[in-house]
């Protein structure tokens, strides 16, 4: 995606600082979580660049966040947020 080594020109010192989509399913995954929202996306859904910087391969779709997050092993389930989303949540006893 936005990696240093994927084409981007993203600089690492700003890609190293932001968590990518695998590990938040990790970290999802360690904490028995049981549904996992992405919001703030970088680069949003649907964008073929963040700021300066193209994607080589095309704006990313939903899909492509959720893989992302598949691939880390976590099979709860994945929203991916868009501006002014919500989630309701439940107490389980």
């Amino acid at each position: 995606m936005m990696g240093p080594d994927g084409g981007t020109g993203f600089p690492p010192p700003i890609f190293f600082r932001q968590s990518n989509a695998t590990d938040l399913g990790h970290l999802a995954k360690r904490a028995g979580a049981k549904h996992l929202m992405l919001t703030h996306l970088i680069p949003p859904v649907g964008a073929p660049r963040q700021g300066p910087y193209k994607l080589p391969n095309g704006a990313l779709s939903e899909d492509d966040y959720r893989d992302a997050v598949s691939k880390s092993g976590f099979e709860g389930e994945t929203t991916v947020g868009q501006d002014l989303a919500s989630v309701m949540l439940t107490s389980s006893n």
